[in-house]
């Protein structure tokens, strides 16, 4: 059924649509009076009925090029002559309150134009007010009688301008445009294929992209080139940054440091007009998540696949120079790497003539201090540049003005790592893991009550319970004794044992669970942990971390570890539970970074899934204390 709120959305931006009578109220009357809630008097009048027309006999010429927007403005014209007695639609752009709009689902929705295929489930306009809900209901099912018609084949025909010489020939020159679907067209550069099968995982060896992730073999130049790497990356920086960002595009790749933006597009930021500034490449290895230890044994046990992926990352965004910002306490990983890019230089992989392409790049570490909030891209540019980490405010966001006033782009060392394999393999291969939107393989911390924590590369969709499993030996004491885990790292919501159940590990299954992908670190906690005494430890942690730079973030997560430690105790009232989620609110989304939101997610799971406790241990911790005062007293 044709609802008014998928026209305003749909139609072409110059007929837009919007109700402007009483909208905001809920309720219009016949002539434009407010009507008051409740159930109608006898006094009003019954509900109103329109002589709806059918649908001209002869077919209508839209004397112009566009059919698809004068299609829509056809089917506006359609919706004003049922509803201009009891709704006014214009075409202006006056607001209105959605919220008082409530969904209706239970009616089927079509598409409106005889090219679109797509289902469509939106929203029906629904009021408190039968009378306007009776007339909503009849208009649309009669526009949707007359829209089924048209897509059936009779949609008014639409006069073409004819295209070469006039004259008699012109018309036999020019074939006739039939309605129906478009013949299909080849899809753009970088769009991923679509996703066939059903069931993911688990992943083969021979697909694996990290084969020396437990250090089992070297990890110098030598042993790392058996393994694959530096294997015709001349030929891949040879072929251009567009075919490298294409390619990237293709497999779907999506940033694995948490936030989950598609690399492709973020390196196609920085293809811009020369203006006479260098462009920089920076790596986040500033790995300070509790949790998660994916990108350290990276640099641990495979970093020349990290150096190899930075000189194809800086070839397709047209930097010269790269940075990789360790975290400070990787001392070891920090002197591999040294190691490695000293030996990429010496065999002519890094330099002047990088891999005898002729495109030259330089990479250097840079080791951090500490801080968690620089794993954020501004705080790190920031750092980098001698200064306090913290955050800066976007926009200008850092493709424009970054390091040293610089286009430059943060990218996550996983991300960085990949790319090498998916130029060699092609962007499909990667696409092919994983559903449409959550391609490719993932490295996975698993670690709590588990019999064997590890990392793990895995295809992504599988479900979350399976990865367990299969990989860390499933919860101690069995899935039955589960109570919740984190899924993607510490800043993501807690979900308990139902939801992971049914969970599919990727970025959209998670967000279905209320929950969050974020580095991909499973963090599993059994019946027999006090859930309220660890998210607590959390906010203490996010408290600590916090720079201080936004007043929600620093007052607020003051507050939310004070409240937190009363709810360890007991020691607070029923109450302050809502003024926990409260405070999050305020937080989350109110700072320059995301430390604020991921610092508010966790006591917000809390609170969703596990509030019962909370009440539990309030009203124990009070009936002690009203049991001891009780026996001081006597």
């Amino acid at each position: 059924m044709i609802s008014l709120l998928l026209l305003r959305q749909q139609l072409s931006k110059n007929y837009k649509i919007s109700l402007i009578r009483a909208l905001t109220d809920g309720k219009v009357s016949p002539k434009g009076g407010s009507i008051p809630s409740g159930k109608p008097k006898e006094s009003r009048p019954k509900a109103l009925k329109f002589p709806f027309q059918k649908p001209p006999p002869t077919p209508l010429k839209f004397p112009v090029e566009d059919e698809e927007e004068h299609r829509a403005k056809h089917l506006l014209d359609v919706i004003k002559k049922k509803l201009k007695k009891d709704l006014i639609v214009n075409d202006t752009n006056k607001k209105y309150e959605l919220s008082r709009l409530k969904p209706l689902t239970h009616f089927p929705v079509t598409s409106v134009t005889s090219t679109s295929t797509f289902p469509v489930n939106q929203m029906l306009l629904e009021t408190e007010d039968d009378r306007l809900e009776e007339v909503l209901h009849k208009a649309a099912k009669e526009v949707e009688k007359e829209t089924r018609g048209r897509m059936a084949g009779t949609w008014p025909a639409v006069a073409q301008k004819p295209k070469g010489p006039a004259g008699p020939e012109a018309s036999k020159s020019v074939p006739s445009r039939k309605a129906g679907p478009p013949p299909p067209s080849k899809p753009p550069p970088g769009t991923p294929p679509p996703q066939t099968k059903k069931t993911f995982g688990p992943l083969a060896d021979s697909d694996r992209i990290f084969t020396n992730l437990y250090g089992r073999h070297d990890w110098r130049l030598k042993a790392a080139m058996k393994r694959g790497d530096w294997y015709n990356t001349k030929q891949i920086l040879e072929k251009g940054h567009l075919w490298i960002i294409n390619e990237i595009k293709t497999s779907g790749l999506r940033g694995r440091g948490g936030a989950g933006f598609p690399s492709g597009l973020k390196w196609s930021f920085m293809n811009k007009p020369p203006d006479g500034r260098p462009k920089f490449l920076l790596v986040n290895a500033d790995e300070g998540e509790p949790g998660t230890c994916k990108d350290r044994e990276i640099l641990r046990h495979d970093p020349h696949k990290l150096v190899e992926g930075c000189l194809i990352a800086g070839r397709a965004i047209g930097a010269n120079t790269g940075y990789i910002y360790i975290r400070g306490e990787f001392y070891n990983e920090a002197c591999n790497l040294q190691y490695a890019i000293l030996e990429a230089y010496k065999a002519g992989y890094l330099g002047p003539n990088a891999c005898g392409s002729g495109f030259e790049f330089d990479l250097y570490v840079h080791r951090g201090a500490g801080a968690y909030v620089c794993g954020e891209e501004t705080s790190l540019i920031e750092s980098l540049e001698g200064k306090a980490g913290k955050p800066r405010n976007k926009p200008p966001f850092p493709a424009d003005i970054g390091t040293f006033g610089c286009p430059s782009t943060v990218t996550n060392v996983e991300t960085v790592a990949v790319s090498p394999t998916i130029c060699r393999r092609g962007g499909n291969w990667f696409a092919s893991f994983g559903r449409t939107r959550n391609s490719g393989t993932k490295l996975f911390n698993i670690s709590g009550h588990v019999e064997r924590p590890c990392t793990v590369e895995e295809e992504m969709s599988m479900p979350t319970r399976e990865i367990i499993e299969r990989h860390a030996g499933g919860v101690i004491g069995g899935w039955d004794n589960l109570l919740a885990i984190i899924p993607g790292g510490s800043s993501t919501p807690c979900i308990p044992k139902e939801d992971a159940s049914k969970a599919i590990h990727d970025y959209d299954g998670l967000m279905a669970v209320r929950s969050s992908m974020g580095t991909g670190a499973i963090i599993v906690m059994s019946k027999q942990t006090d859930i309220i005494k660890a998210i607590a430890r959390l906010a203490t942690f996010y408290k600590h971390e916090s720079c201080g730079q936004c007043t929600p973030c620093r007052e607020g997560l003051h507050w939310v570890n004070l409240i937190m430690q009363r709810f360890v105790t007991g020691q607070a009232r029923v109450e302050e539970i809502d003024m926990l989620w409260e405070i999050t609110k305020q937080i989350e989304g109110h700072t320059i970074c995301a430390l604020g939101d991921g610092a508010s997610w966790p006591p917000q799971g809390l609170i969703r899934h596990f509030r019962p406790l909370i009440e539990e241990r309030i009203k124990e911790r009070a009936a002690c204390d009203a049991a001891a005062a009780a026996a001081a007293d006597s």
